[in-house]
Formats: structure tokens, C-alpha cells, sequence
């Protein structure tokens, strides 16, 4: 199937095959617009997601880890030191080897969980910077989805009822209405981007804080 308007030579007239191609293109705009929303919608789930866990849930587990081991390391010394204190009847000191691998066990447990939450502090600091750049990154996907496709999806569908209104004799000029309906489109989606794009005072100030801090460990 084909669609297309021979009016270069005579702009008064115009050939008009099949608008199968204009509805398929459309369908495929709409299925397009729904896809890319939710590839948007779940990438940025994703990432509030994570800021959420590493802010929340991983310090608040690593502190509560710490806790426990700072209780296992008293509990290993005390162990430790009273086995260390006791005399057997021939005035033998006992074994004291499983208290002492106990007690470096537990001190290089309550070592690695203190580095992994110190990690874990840095980055639920320094993330947000990372989602901030992330969402600068989909902006454009953002504005294709919202603006750019629900555009050309609404001129496609006034086309094709134009073409059919030129179908059954009714007085349309299609190849005017083409020009219009592209011109509008497009002049209304750089106009809501040039306004969204546009940085505010504080967002500008924000961007050149963040652009100051250190790289991340």
C-alpha cells in the first residue's frame, strides 16, 4: 500500500492512493509513545528506588550490623579473659585457641562491616548527584513522550479524516493541510521545550555545587 501527494507539479491536485500507510504510521506512533512511557516510567522507578535503599535501608542494616558486632567483640573478650583467669587443678591454664579465633573472627567481621558502611554512607551522599545527571539524560526521551509523538500522533489522525473528506468530494486542500499540521506540530513542541529547558536560578545553582564535588569513591 502506498499514500503519497504528487502536488510538486500542480499544487491544486493531488494522487492520493491508500491512507493505510498514515494509519499504520500512527498506530505505530501510539504503540511507540506507550512502550517509551513505560521504559521511562520504570527506568526512573529504578533509580528513586535505589537512592531510597542506599539512603534508608543499607545504612540503617550496616549500623544495625555494627551494633551487633561491637556486642559479639565484648562477648569474645569476656570469654576470652575468663578463660584466661581459670586454673585447673594441677594449676594449669585451659586452652584459650577458640576464644582467640573467635575474637579475631568477630573483630575482622566488625572491621570489613565498618568499611562497607562507611561506602555505603559515601554514596547514599553522592548518588543523588548520579540521579540528577540520569534524569538529564532521559530529558529528551521525556520530551518525545510527552510532546514530540502525542503531536505528530493527533496531525497523522487529522490527515487521514482530511484525506477522507477529500475521498468522498468533500473541499479540503490537502496539500495545505499537510504544511499546517507539520508547521503546528513542530512549532508546538520547540516551543515546550525551549520553556522546559530553560534553567531556573536555584537549578542552575544546584548544577554548580554538584559539578564541585569530589568524584565519587
Amino acid at each position: 500500500m502506498r499514500c503519497w501527494c504528487n502536488h510538486i507539479m500542480d499544487p491544486q491536485q493531488v494522487n492520493i492512493q491508500s491512507v493505510e500507510v498514515l494509519e499504520r504510521t500512527r498506530a505505530a506512533f501510539i504503540r511507540c509513545r506507550e512502550e517509551l512511557g513505560l521504559a521511562v516510567a520504570e527506568a526512573d522507578s529504578e533509580v528513586d528506588r535505589l537512592v531510597m535503599w542506599l539512603q534508608n535501608d543499607r545504612v540503617m542494616y550496616w549500623r544495625g550490623r555494627i551494633n551487633r558486632l561491637r556486642e559479639d567483640l565484648n562477648n569474645a573478650r569476656s570469654a576470652l579473659f575468663r578463660k584466661e583467669t581459670v586454673t585447673s587443678s594441677k594449676d594449669s591454664k585451659p586452652s584459650t585457641v577458640d576464644e582467640r579465633k573467635t575474637l579475631a573472627r568477630v573483630k575482622a567481621m566488625l572491621e570489613d562491616a565498618e568499611r562497607r558502611a562507611a561506602r555505603t554512607k559515601s554514596w547514599a551522599q553522592h548518588f543523588p548527584r548520579e540521579q540528577a545527571l540520569f534524569k538529564g539524560a532521559t530529558a529528551m526521551i521525556a520530551s518525545m513522550h510527552e510532546r514530540e509523538l502525542p503531536a505528530a500522533i493527533v496531525a497523522l489522525g487529522r490527515m487521514v479524516v482530511a484525506i477522507e473528506r477529500y475521498v468522498r468530494d468533500e473541499p479540503v486542500d490537502v496539500s495545505k493541510m499537510f504544511e499546517v499540521e507539520l508547521a503546528a506540530a513542530t512549532q508546538g513542541a520547540n516551543m515546550k521545550r525551549a520553556v522546559d529547558s530553560a534553567p531556573s536560578d536555584d537549578s542552575s545553582q544546584d548544577l554548580s555545587a554538584q559539578s564541585k564535588q569530589e568524584p565519587l569513591p
